[in-house]
């Protein structure tokens, strides 16, 4: 079921995303621009969640907003900060996309 409502979900949990790479910038950039980004991140996403929350369950919604921002965040750790996980952590993003999967199928 990839409609309408997942795409925005993932639309949701990319702003979402957005705002939580801007928080862990903020350290290192703090700036009002900063700050503007994130409180226009976390908004933008609200308004997706909440149009998708129009049409699905909370519980669906939420999930699918939890899995595709393990999958966003996780490459954009990666990417932008040059983390790393452990075989422990990477099997938790595992079963955290088995049950998204699950949830939605």
């Amino acid at each position: 079921m990839f409609g309408p409502v997942a795409v925005l979900a993932l639309a949701s949990a990319s702003f979402y995303c957005v705002a939580m790479v801007a928080m862990k910038s903020w350290w290192s950039l703090p700036s009002p621009a900063m700050a503007g980004l994130i409180a226009g991140a976390l908004l933008v996403a609200a308004v997706f969640e909440v149009a998708a929350l129009r049409e699905e369950r909370l519980g669906l919604i939420y999930v699918g907003i939890l899995g595709a921002e393990v999958v966003i965040l996780g490459a954009a750790s990666i990417w932008f900060f040059g983390e790393s996980y452990s075989y422990r952590e990477v099997a938790g993003i595992g079963l955290v996309l088995v049950g998204t999967a699950i949830a939605w199928s």
